[in-house]
C-alpha cells in the first residue's frame, strides 16, 4: 500500500483504523481482539519485556516511549516500574482506548509528525512496529534521533532464517509462514539484516535476548553505546525503592514462577509426549510381537506336526535301516563266501589253466602222435589191405588145400609121380604164408 494509505484518518475505513483492531485481528488471524488483549498481555508478554528492558536501563526517573502501543498496558507497566512512560499510536479510537483503560498518555503519530525534542529520551520501545513501516530506515533514524547519546531501542519483530526460501518453509510448516502477510508486513528482517541496518544509522550495539515467540520473532536491545547489562540485586533495589516499584517486582516475580510453572509443566508435557510416544511404539511393538508370536506358534505347530511326521519317518527309516543292516550283514556273509568261493574259482580257475595249458601242451603233442599215428594208421591200413589181400590169396590157397586134401588121390598120384608137383605146392603155400 502506499504509505499514505498507512495513516488513519478516518478510523471507521481506513486500514489501521478502528475495525483493525476489532474486526480483522479476530477474521484474518482468529486472535483475540484488542479488548481481550488489553486484560491478557499485561501478565504475559508485558512482564517478559519489562524484565529485559530493566536489564538493561533501571526506571530512575527514565523517560520512555512505545511506538504502537495499543491498548496502552506496557505504558502503564513501564510507568508503575518508575519510567516517565507514553506511547504512540495511529488511531484516534485506539488513543482514546489506552487512555481510558489504563490512564496512560498516548499521542496519535505517527512519531515524524511529533514536536518532540531531540535526545530527551531514555528508551524507545517498539513492540510487532518495524515490520509495518514503510520505511524502517527512516522511522529507526528518528527515533535515535529522539534518544539520548546513551539511549536505546527494545524492539520484537519476526525473525526470517537467513538463506531459507519460502519452499523450504512449506515443506516443513514452518511457523515463519504465520509472518507472510500481506499489506501489513512489508519489511521482515533477519538478525543480519536488522544488526546491519542499526549500524548504517550509527547504533552498532546490538544484543539479542530471548524473544517470548521464539517459534517466529526475534527480540533485541540496540544502543549508540556499549550496553551494560545490570545486576538482578541493583534492579530488585530500585523497583523496591517505591510502591509502584514493588508492584512491579511482585507482578516480575509471580511471572518467574509461572514461567517455571509453565517449564515445569512443558517439561512433563514433553516427558508425557516422549511416553506416549513411547508407549505407542510398545503398544506397537507388543501388537507386532503378538503377530510374530502367532506367527511363530503357528509356525512350532506346522513343526511340531513336520516333527511328528519326521519322527514316524525316522522311526520307518530306522527300521529299514536296520533290515537294511540285517541284510547288509548277511549280505556281507554272503559277500564273504562268494568271495571264498570266488578265490576257489580263482585258484581252480588257475589250476584249470595250468591244466588246459598242459592239456594244451599234451594235445599238442597228441595232435603230433595223432599225426604219427594217423600216418601208421595209413601204413597199417595198407599193410591190412595187404594182409586182406594175402589172406584172400590165403584163402584161395587154403581152398586149394583143403581141394588138395580132398583130393588125396591127386597127393597120392602126384606122390607117386616123384613128388615133384608136391614140393612145389608146400613151397607156394610157405611163401603164402
Amino acid at each position: 500500500m502506499p504509505p499514505e494509505k498507512l495513516l488513519v484518518r478516518d478510523d471507521e475505513s481506513d486500514f489501521y483504523g478502528k475495525n483493525y483492531w476489532l474486526e480483522r485481528q479476530k477474521d484474518a488471524f482468529g486472535t483475540a481482539d484488542i479488548f481481550s488483549r488489553a486484560r491478557t498481555d499485561l501478565t504475559e508478554r508485558n512482564l517478559h519485556w519489562l524484565k529485559a528492558l530493566l536489564k538493561y536501563r533501571l526506571p530512575s526517573d527514565g523517560k520512555a516511549l512505545e511506538l504502537g502501543c495499543s491498548h496502552g498496558s506496557f505504558v502503564a507497566l513501564m510507568q508503575m516500574a518508575g519510567f516517565d512512560a507514553s506511547g504512540v499510536e495511529m488511531s484516534p479510537w485506539v488513543v482514546h482506548f489506552a487512555q481510558k483503560a489504563f490512564g496512560v498518555p498516548v499521542s496519535l503519530g505517527p512519531i515524524e509528525n511529533l514536536d518532540m525534542v531531540p535526545g530527551s529520551l531514555d528508551v524507545i520501545v517498539a513492540m510487532d512496529v518495524l515490520e509495518h513501516l514503510p520505511d524502517p530506515v527512516a522511522t529507526m533514524a528518528r527515533c535515535l534521533e529522539l534518544l539520548k547519546p546513551d539511549g536505546l531501542l527494545l524492539v520484537q519483530t519476526p525473525q526470517f532464517t537467513s538463506g531459507a526460501s519460502y519452499e523450504e518453509f512449506v515443506a516443513s510448516q514452518n511457523r515463519f509462514l504465520e509472518m507472510l502477510i500481506p499489506e501489513e508486513h512489508i519489511y521482515l528482517f533477519t538478525q543480519e539484516s536488522a544488526a546491519r541496518m542499526f549500524r548504517g544509522l550509527g547504533a552498532g550495539f546490538i544484543h539479542f535476548e530471548p524473544a517470548i515467540f521464539a517459534h517466529y520473532d526475534m527480540f533485541f536491545v540496540v544502543s549508540r553505546t556499549h550496553l551494560t547489562p545490570c545486576s538482578a540485586d541493583k534492579m530488585r533495589a530500585t523497583l523496591e525503592s517505591r510502591p509502584s516499584g514493588r508492584m512491579a517486582s511482585a507482578l516480575l516475580d509471580l511471572r518467574e514462577r509461572e514461567l517455571a510453572s509453565v517449564s515445569d509443566r512443558i517439561a512433563r508435557g514433553c516427558q508425557i509426549d516422549e511416553l506416549t510416544t513411547l508407549l505407542k511404539e510398545a503398544e506397537a511393538d507388543r501388537a507386532a510381537r503378538g503377530l510374530q508370536l502367532e506367527t511363530l506358534s503357528t509356525l512350532l505347530n506346522v513343526a511340531e506336526a513336520d516333527r511328528a511326521a519326521r519322527g514316524e519317518q525316522i522311526e520307518t527309516l530306522t527300521k529299514l535301516l536296520n533290515e537294511a543292516e540285517a541284510d547288509r550283514a548277511s549280505r556281507g556273509e554272503q559277500v564273504e563266501t562268494l568271495t571264498k568261493l570266488l578265490n576257489e574259482a580263482e585258484a581252480d580257475r588257475a589250476a584249470r589253466g595250468e591244466q588246459i595249458m598242459r592239456l594244451t601242451k599234451m594235445l599238442a603233442a597228441s595232435d603230433a602222435q595223432g599225426s604219427a599215428r594217423a600216418e601208421q594208421l595209413a601204413a597199417l591200413e595198407e599193410t591190412l589191405k595187404q594182409l586182406v589181400a594175402d589172406r584172400a590169396a590165403k584163402e584161395e590157397l587154403l581152398g586149394e588145400v583143403r581141394n588138395l586134401f580132398h583130393q588125396r588121390a591127386f597127393h597120392a598120384v602126384a606122390k607117386m609121380a616123384g613128388g615133384e608137383q608136391f614140393r612145389a605146392l608146400e613151397k607156394r603155400l610157405e611163401n603164402k604164408t
